[in-house]
């Protein structure tokens, strides 16, 4: 008997690693199952599925029968609801989703900056001052993964707009605020508003752009707003500590105004959650993992910045008690999430044999951003003391000093868009890693006296390939390593090893200088010291990456299916 062959095309509304098959409906899902014409797939690219029945129908009942979309042959969940966007649209969405990056990094940026200012004017000692940026850092890095969970589980827009509304009410809130510890805690809720929002961003760029080249031109654009946050946010800093003795509040005001366009944007531009909800799908909150995971960083992360700040640093008899506490309570997060994964039916935080994906290259990613962002934010740390307090420049000078490094990182995060369809993942990670090492080297051994121009200049060049190639190219692979249901966790366990780093770094530079300082009695070789140690880490990323990446090939390929799960 002949075989009737038909072609359909492919539904361009499902996700690139989602199949449509397209059957002929009898009257009743009885007589479907009952009848004789058993389909078999013919594989062919995804544009077209094309099938051939053992038997043939007769003409006339052929014609008479409706199309009937079987998503993922009868089981699973799909997105077949989720509209289709306009390229207008499309474009508003990525750059709103970079804007919201370029927030968070402001946030950060610009308030360090205006520390002498903020502290001149509360009548408050500058390592005190420290805090009100540290609070918002520290319930930034603790309160990504958790929210990462909630936004896959139970709908990323919400969350994503819940986020963005508590931090611009916070960030009002704080240009009132003048005394010390309420501006804290204040700032902590921007950072938890920020964390909330964040990784629900990269969910939706995740399941908004499943395919290739768009998938890279998102991630890219969102990965800018980093440096833009950098670069901008110490400039914006810098000019409102000078209008006046109280301009350091005026930048919340600013950053309140930056929060409303994604704000009221978001709630048009985002298209609504459709991941359908499979049939005995548990969707149950692991609190408890929640519990661990954010208390363990909370203490963790406070621990370490607190080093820094209290004048007995690590001799402070609560510091390392807390250090250990938080550490434990990591510890058990670990074991619970893998007891979670294994023999309860609630999902887990997250999960851990996402670490094993693809022969270990998920933890390869995260160690290289990782080892990175140990490098960048011990180097901010370092040459901000440099800058200020050996050279004696001020905090408006010290942003137009470093600024090359800040408007070289918007070119390389530009350059992911060219470099990640044209180059290998791990190559693209091990140049930016191997520059940003190179960047330290060359502080750690300028000559005195050496002009801005013929050393340190050439090294800011160099300093962000590291953070802004990791970033872009790392946030790719680790979405494409994803499932749909893990797109946010999964970028949330990216973000938080890059949150933890940065405050590990800022403590281990600070522990190195301060230790060589107080040996030599000379400030300059604690520095070139604390330099040198920041150059191994990046080099370290190199070592990581060559040995356990060496055959992974372009970004695109990694994950949707070639990935070893």
């Amino acid at each position: 008997m002949d075989a009737i062959s038909a072609t359909v095309p492919a539904i361009p509304r499902l996700a690139a690693d989602e199949v449509a098959y397209v059957l002929p409906r009898q009257d009743s899902a009885k007589s479907l199952a009952a009848s004789s014409y058993v389909p078999t797939l013919t594989e062919t690219p995804y544009e077209e599925k094309k099938f051939e029945f053992d038997s043939m129908l007769p003409p006339s009942a052929a014609a008479s029968m409706p199309a009937l979309v079987v998503p993922e042959l009868l089981g699973g969940e799909v997105d077949a609801a989720a509209p289709e966007l306009s390229f207008a649209r499309k474009v508003v969405l990525i750059a709103m989703m970079m804007w919201v990056q370029f927030i968070a990094s402001a946030n950060t940026n610009a308030v360090v900056v205006t520390i002498p200012s903020m502290s001149a004017d509360l009548g408050i000692d500058q390592l005190s001052a420290q805090w009100v940026a540290s609070a918002y850092a520290l319930t930034f890095g603790c309160g990504l993964l958790f929210a990462g969970r909630l936004a896959d589980l139970h709908g990323r827009k919400g969350l994503f707009l819940l986020g963005l509304g508590i931090a611009v009410v916070f960030s009002v809130a704080a240009g009132f605020v003048k005394t010390l510890i309420p501006l804290c805690i204040v700032r902590a809720l921007v950072g938890l508003g920020n964390a909330i929002a964040t990784p629900a961003g990269f969910g939706i760029i995740g399941v908004t752009f499943p395919r290739d080249p768009e998938r890279t031109y998102a991630f890219a654009i969102f990965g800018l707003g980093n440096p833009l946050g950098s670069a901008i946010g110490m400039v914006l800093g810098g000019l409102m500590a000078a209008i006046n003795a109280h301009g350091w509040a005026y930048l919340y005001f600013l950053l309140a105004a930056f929060g409303v366009v994604p704000l009221v944007l978001g709630a048009f531009i985002i298209p609504r959650d459709v991941r359908a909800r499979t049939e005995g799908e548990n969707r149950r909150i692991d609190w408890l993992g929640g519990f661990l995971v954010t208390a363990g960083l909370l203490l963790f992360i406070f621990s370490i910045t607190q080093s820094g700040v209290a004048a007995d640093g690590w001799r402070t008899p609560y510091i390392p008690v807390l250090l250990i506490v938080g550490i434990a309570l990591l510890v058990a997060f670990v074991f619970w999430e893998r007891h979670v994964e294994r023999n309860l039916a609630f999902p887990p935080i997250a999960k851990l044999s996402i670490f094993s994906r693809d022969h270990w290259h998920m933890s390869a990613i995260m160690a290289s951003g990782f080892f990175t962002f140990i490098t960048i934010g011990g180097f901010v740390y370092l040459v901000s003391l440099y800058d200020q307090d050996y050279r004696g420049y001020s905090a408006l000078q010290t942003a137009i000093h470093i600024l090359p490094a800040s408007v070289t990182g918007i070119g390389a995060a530009v350059a992911v868009m060219y470099l990640v369809p044209r180059f290998k993942a791990p190559r693209i990670i091990m140049i930016g890693a191997f520059l940003s090492g190179m960047t330290c080297l060359l502080y750690a051994v300028e000559p005195t006296g050496t002009i801005f121009w013929a050393v340190e200049f050439i090294a800011l060049l160099c300093l962000p390939f590291g953070a802004d190639l990791t970033v872009g190219v790392g946030s790719i692979l680790v979405s494409n390593l994803c499932d749909e249901d893990e797109q946010s966790v999964g970028g949330a366990l990216f973000q938080t090893s890059l949150q933890i780093a940065l405050a590990l770094g800022t403590c281990v530079a600070a522990l190195v200088s301060d230790t060589v300082q107080a040996k030599t009695g000379d400030v300059l070789t604690g520095f070139r010291h604390a330099f040198g140690q920041n150059t191994a880490w990046c080099w370290a990323v190199v070592v990581i990456v060559g040995l356990s990446c060496r055959h992974m090939g372009l970004a695109k390929d990694v994950g949707h299916g070639k990935a070893i799960h």
